[in-house]
This record gives structure tokens, C-alpha cells and sequence, in this order.
């Protein structure tokens, strides 16, 4: 039998760094649906409507000046209304009191202000050390946009019921390798290697996977092969003693954090969160493989992620609501 709750749709009170108000009804357990298997292009498909891009907005003269930006990626999992709910990994969104930008599918690039209220992006886990060397909790946090357009919400999965050997898809925007302002999307396959309990005391990170992953992808998806979403890809293989469960077998796989352990912090803290349940709709799959030449280019990510930000304290008061390099401010 499933157990459903309703929340008050009020302030949910938690500690300082979690408080949120998310008026939305959350599931407390996932239903046993069957699903099928399918083919990676439809997962491909899946991943390309639900996989998005997020960075600091940039300024005029940022990247003439060659300040250093690394952008990740990300996975819409909830709406409530018009506020859609994006996860990630922590460390793609470290930086606090800046504007940020997500991108979604369609292009449109929705400014998240994390200046004037800083309940726009939820941390799940706190980093420890002076450049977060590690990190007490998950790796995970919380963004929400605002957009009146509809967007895909991947399916939520449980990990319980993949087995080790079983196909895994990473879906991320990898930076390039050079300097170059146009940015992919990667749909990266491998297989499950193994699922670490307990999870590490490091992010909690507990899935070990085979696929091939570069900085950039940190934050985006990890899907089953019947297309939902079991875990939020976090690191790349082991690099000297940079490593994540366990240091032989991070020689030879990624990891990430299973979204079982995301469901419950949110029962813990309270966070009100509806998933999207299995069966993937067909309709999703459809669009995607029609929609994903334009979804998963960006000709010119540094033209779509230079807003000039009024909400930013140290931007100029007002008169230009979107700069690209080289305009001036008038």
C-alpha cells in the first residue's frame, strides 16, 4: 500500500541553510510500477528534454579578462506551478550571492537570484575546509526558476531495483577543451558497477559506474535504462588522491548519489516535492528526438550567459537588463 502525506503549503521551518517553502505535495514512497526497457536514443531523448545547463550570469569584460567560470549541469525533478525545481550537485553552485543562470531545453536561459533571498537555491549538504575539500551531507542541492512554459520532469527511478552490470546513461555539458564558446551535451553510456552502503561520509556519494565523464557534468542526471532518474552525477574517475567511495575502484568509474537518498532529506527536512512518477510518457520521449538538435547545442554559451544583473550588489543601478561583451551600459 502507498503512503501519501499532504504538507501545509506555509513556510516549512528547518535550519538556516535549508529553509524553504516549496508549497507542493510530496510522494513518500515510489509505486512499484513495471517499466519497459528502452533503446539509449530514447533515453537520449529523455535526457536531452530534462538536462540543463547552469553557471554565473558573466559580466562585461569577464571573459576578455579571463576570470574563471565553470558551469554544470543539472535535472529538472518537480513543479509547482510556474517554479520548477532543478537538482544538482553542491559544488556546481558553491558560490553564494551571485546570479545564476539555468538553461533549459528551448534555449531560454531563467536568471535565478541568489542576492536578495537566498531561498532560491537549497544546499542539501555543507562543504568543510577553506575550498570545501569535503563535504559533510550530499553533494546535492536544490535550484528553482520561474518560467510559464512547460518543461519535461524526468522521471524519479529507485535504485533498489537496478542491479549491478545493468546499463547506465550520463547525461551533462562538458567544457570544452579549449576555450571555445560553443558547448554539447554528452549522452554518456557505461554500466553499474557497484552500489556502496553506507554511502560515502563525503557527499554521500554510493554509485560507481563505468561511464566516461568531463568537468562540466558534474550535476547532471544518471538514468536507468528504462529512462528514470536513479542518481545525480557528481565525480569523474579517481586523480591521484582525489577519489570517491573507494579509491580502487574510483581508478576505473565515476559516481554519483543516488536520488534515494535526495527523497528522503526531503521527508527529513520537510521540503514539500511531487515527482514525476514511472512510466516515462512515450509523448516526452517523441519530443525529444525531434526537439534535441536545438536543445543540445550552444553556439555561443558566453553570449547566452552574459546578463548584466541590477540584483547583483556590485552591478550598475539599472538601464540594462541584458549585456552581451563589448556593449557598453548606458
Amino acid at each position: 500500500m502507498l503512503l501519501f502525506c499532504r504538507f501545509p503549503t506555509y513556510l516549512l521551518a528547518t535550519t538556516s541553510a535549508v529553509a524553504i517553502a516549496l508549497a507542493m505535495r510530496m510522494t513518500l514512497a515510489l509505486p512499484l510500477v513495471a517499466s519497459r526497457s528502452l533503446a539509449p536514443e530514447q533515453v537520449n531523448a529523455i535526457a536531452s528534454q530534462t538536462t540543463v545547463i547552469i553557471g554565473q550570469g558573466l559580466q562585461e569584460g569577464d571573459i576578455e579578462a579571463r576570470q574563471e567560470w565553470n558551469p554544470g549541469s543539472g535535472v529538472i525533478v518537480a513543479r509547482d506551478g510556474n517554479t520548477y525545481s532543478v537538482l544538482t550537485a553542491l559544488h556546481v553552485v558553491r558560490t553564494r550571492e551571485v546570479v545564476y543562470g539555468v538553461r533549459t531545453s528551448d534555449g531560454t536561459v531563467h536568471q535565478v537570484d541568489d542576492v536578495d533571498t537566498q531561498s532560491n537555491i537549497i544546499p542539501l549538504g555543507e562543504e568543510q575546509g577553506e575550498f570545501g575539500e569535503t563535504i559533510e551531507g550530499l553533494d546535492l542541492a536544490i535550484v528553482t526558476f520561474n518560467s510559464t512554459q512547460d518543461y519535461p520532469i524526468a522521471v524519479m527511478g529507485d535504485s533498489n531495483h537496478i542491479d549491478r552490470g545493468e546499463p547506465i546513461y550520463i547525461s551533462g555539458w562538458p567544457n570544452p577543451e579549449d576555450d571555445s564558446a560553443r558547448r554539447v551535451r554528452e549522452f554518456r553510456e557505461g554500466n553499474l558497477t557497484d552500489i556502496a552502503n553506507p554511502p560515502s561520509d563525503d557527499g554521500g556519494y554510493s554509485l560507481l559506474y563505468t561511464n566516461e565523464t568531463r568537468r562540466g557534468m558534474s550535476g547532471g542526471p544518471v538514468f536507468t535504462q528504462d529512462g528514470e532518474l536513479v542518481g545525480i552525477h557528481g565525480r569523474g574517475r579517481a586523480q591521484e588522491d582525489g577519489y570517491c567511495v573507494d579509491p580502487e575502484l574510483s581508478q576505473n568509474n565515476s559516481c554519483g548519489i543516488q536520488t534515494l537518498h535526495f527523497i528522503d532529506r526531503v521527508q527529513r527536512e520537510q521540503l514539500a516535492l511531487s515527482f514525476a512518477q514511472p512510466p516515462v510518457d512515450p509523448e516526452a520521449i517523441a519530443h525529444g528526438m525531434t526537439n534535441m538538435e536545438q536543445a543540445d547545442t550552444i553556439e555561443d554559451i558566453y553570449k547566452d550567459f552574459t546578463f548584466l544583473r541590477s540584483l547583483l550588489r556590485d552591478g550598475p543601478s539599472g538601464g540594462c537588463s541584458s549585456l552581451l561583451l563589448g556593449e557598453s551600459c548606458n
